[in-house]
This record gives structure tokens, sequence and C-alpha cells, in this order.
């Protein structure tokens, strides 16, 4: 299995620790339903995902997935007979019950968090070894779930939101042939959502791009739109398809967007900004010392490219115009692909890097000025200051000018007059890597991005 050691650990310590609530959530497409079947293959399990039905037919439904571990017909009249037939079967031997997509469970019958929570009161007094696990892909929902006012509030024991792969783990999906820069510009594509990334198989990018995500009826055509309509704390969607896709065009700072988005006021982009970043469609950033304001950024590549590229040309590919729509992104892709780069770089030195430099830096990201006179890539501060500062070049081959770009942006940035230089890139020049060799400058390629670290 790619990555997800820690979750499933976790999750195992959870039925070895029962009684434990678990509440698992993550977008669609994820992984959580892979995950749930691994870390409990070995365990006595039952396991029932709901779908947009009545409370009458989830019950049937669960019914049918506990009479096959028993081997025996059963009927449940309403919610309380099912958990108390749960109840009967843990005290027998040890149970984990799994509740998938648990949203529509609860729009069926809106009082079973409470229902729930009754019967779990007792299993916790009487210690009977019951796991139960409720996981859903509608975010606010299962957002609410853990809130103050609600029966689950401080009750779940591992409460884990499942996020996609970073790009080391996505580009384990790809063929083994597959070079640095093409898993590069299919994690800058595709994101990490692991169904994505099977779907797209071991294709080129072209033919990913035109055969998942540009024609129409695929099931990456509108996947970003069916998601943000599946919120239910999201009205007008419409609204929020126009904030994303300023984001994603480089409108990263409020008075940009709210130009770009064409939203009439600021308290209600302030609202729609607070509620994509709560949904954890975006992420709001700020320099590493700086004095420049936040800035936001779309979270998930996909996203990114989605809104980007498809959103705008969707009435193109309606009619077919598949392969000119391709070319023209093709054409375009360094642009989209620089901040994509910037953060593997930031993620990178954060996780994988062993220089002593990042690895003991205790935060990394980027800095910019208010005036955005100064703007680096890549800055990690350690206890004693700025430690390292980074430019990262994705569109083309580094050279001298870059490095001497970066040293005198070093100069303006307080406490960075001894910070390690890194450049990124996927190739150098010549006379850039013998100054490097001479000056102690780190070049860190495409290759070194996906290598394992020094131990």
């Amino acid at each position: 299995m790619i990555d997800r050691e820690e979750e499933l650990n976790r999750l195992r310590a959870a039925a070895a620790e029962a009684p434990q609530l678990v509440v698992m959530r993550g977008r669609r497409r994820v992984g959580k339903s892979y995950l749930l079947d691994r870390a409990y293959a070995e365990h006595r399990l039952v396991y029932f995902q709901a779908d947009e039905g009545e409370a009458r037919g989830h019950l049937d439904l669960l019914a049918a997935e506990l009479g096959r571990l028993v081997k025996a017909p059963i009927v449940f009249g309403d919610w309380n007979e099912a958990l108390g037939a749960l109840d009967e079967q843990a005290r027998q031997q040890p149970l984990v019950v799994v509740l998938d997509e648990f949203q529509w469970m609860l729009l069926a019958e809106p009082l079973l968090d409470s229902i729930i929570m009754r019967h779990f009161d007792r299993w916790e007094r009487a210690r009977i070894p019951i796991t139960l696990v409720l996981s859903g892909s509608a975010l606010t929902m299962m957002e609410e779930l853990l809130e103050s006012d609600k029966p689950m509030f401080g009750r779940a024991g591992y409460r884990p939101f499942l996020q996609p792969f970073d790009y080391r783990d996505a580009a384990l999906f790809a063929s083994q042939r597959t070079d640095a820069t093409q898993k590069l510009l299919r994690y800058g594509v595709l994101g990490g959502t692991a169904q994505y990334q099977v779907w797209a198989g071991g294709a080129s990018l072209r033919e990913i791009l035109k055969r998942r995500i540009l024609t129409k009826d695929e099931p990456l055509f509108e996947e970003p739109l069916q998601l943000i309509r599946g919120e239910s704390a999201i009205r007008e969607p419409g609204n929020y398809y126009e904030v994303l896709r300023a984001i994603a065009r480089g409108a990263t700072h409020f008075n940009e967007i709210l130009q770009q988005s064409k939203i009439s006021s600021g308290q209600l982009l302030t609202g729609r900004l607070d509620r994509l970043a709560k949904l954890r469609y975006i992420d709001e950033r700020r320099p590493i010392g700086g004095n420049g304001s936040p800035g936001w950024s779309v979270t998930d590549p996909f996203f990114r490219f989605w809104f980007r590229y498809v959103y705008p040309n969707r009435s193109r590919l309606q009619r077919g115009r598949v392969e000119e729509t391709c070319d023209a992104i093709l054409a375009d892709i360094d642009n989209h692909m620089g901040s994509i780069f910037e953060q593997v770089c930031r993620d990178w030195a954060g996780r994988y890097s062993s220089d002593p430099p990042l690895a003991g830096a205790e935060e990394i990201g980027a800095y910019w000025t208010r005036t955005h006179d100064v703007e680096v890539d890549l800055v990690a501060r350690g206890r004693k200051g700025i430690v390292a500062v980074g430019s990262c070049k994705w569109s083309r081959r580094a050279d001298t000018h870059d490095l001497d770009r970066l040293i005198e942006l070093r100069g303006q940035i307080r406490g960075a007059g001894s910070a390690t230089p890194y450049v990124f890139a996927r190739d150098f020049h010549k006379h850039l890597v013998a100054r490097a060799e001479r000056d102690g400058v780190r070049l860190v390629s495409a290759d070194e991005l996906f290598a394992e670290p020094e131990s």
C-alpha cells in the first residue's frame, strides 16, 4: 500500500483499544474506503457503505451485512435494534463496524448521531469490545459531527482527515519508466488523489488530458464541480467557482481575487474564502519573516489545473474540441507548473531533505514584502533565524543569473545574510554548477526531489 502507514497503524490501534469511536473525513476518491478495508481485513468486521437512500433501505442493507457475518437472516426495525444487534455480537467476540458514506445515513435519519452516542455510552461503561468507524466525504456534515454542540464532540478517539498523497507518493502510481520531469507534470495535472492516479494508469500526459480530463462524460471532466455542489455549506456554487478560477490563474491576494472573481463586496469574498479554506479547497499563506499581506492558493494541484484550464473551456470541450484545447494547455503548462514546482520544493525541504539547514528548520515557506519588490520562493527558519533561502526554476535551465538574483534578495531579508542558498531546477548551466561547487551553493535537480534521503 502506498504510504498511509501512520493511518493504518492508528486504525488498527483503535480496534485493539475498543470500545473506540473513529470519525474519518476526506474528499471522494482519496482512498478512505480502500484504507479501511486494508486496516480491518483481518478483523471481525461489518462494513456498510450507504448511498442516497432512505433509512429503511440503509437498515436492510446493514442487516444483510451483519447476516453475512453471522450466517443467519437478520431484520432491523430501527437504528436502536441495529445497534443493539451489533452490541450483542461484540459481546461474543470483538467487532469492528464501519459505516461508510455516513452522511447519507444522517440525512435519512437526522437523529442518528444522538442514537449512536446513547449506545456508545453504554459500550464504554460496559467495556464492550466494539470499534465504530464513521467515514464520509461530505466534508461540511462530517466536520459538523465533531462541533461543540453535537453529541459526538470530544468523543472520537481518532479523527483523521485523509489528505491526497504528496508528490512522491503520487509518483508511485506512474510507470517505472517515467522520468522525474514527467512525474512532476503528472502530479501538477492530477494531484495526489489516489483514484485520479489509478484512472490515469501509465498513460502519457497528452493521453491523460485527452482521455481522462478533457473528454465530456469522463469522470474527471466535471469532478470539481460535483464535489463543490455536494457541500451543504456552499450555496450558489457558481460564485465559488469564480473564486477558485481567479486563484488558480494567479490572483493570490485579496484585492486581486475580488477584482477577477467580480464579487460585489469584500465581505462576501471574505465569507467565501473562509468557507473554502474550512473545507480545505484553498490555503491561506503568510510570508515567513516578511511584512506582506496573506495570499491564497488552491490546495489540490488537480483543482488548480482544472479551474485554470478546463473550467473556462467547457463550452469548447462540449463541442468536441479536445485536441486543440489539449494543444493549448500543453503550450501553457509551464506557467501552471511554476507554483506547483515551488510547493514541491518546499515539501521536499520540509519532509525529505537530510541537509542540516533544512532538517533542523522549524518553519519552511516563502517570503514576500507588502510591495512585492522582494519575493523568495523558499525560506527556512530555525531557532536562530533564517537558515536557507531558495529559488525554484521550472520553465528553464537555471544559470548564474538566478543565483545572483537569489543572493541579492537574501541580502534584503533581515537575518538571512548567512543563509545557505538553494537553487531548484530541472537542469543547470555548467557555469552555475562550477560556481555552486566553489561557493557552497546547493543545487537540487528534479531527480534529487525523488531520491531517497541519505541516512
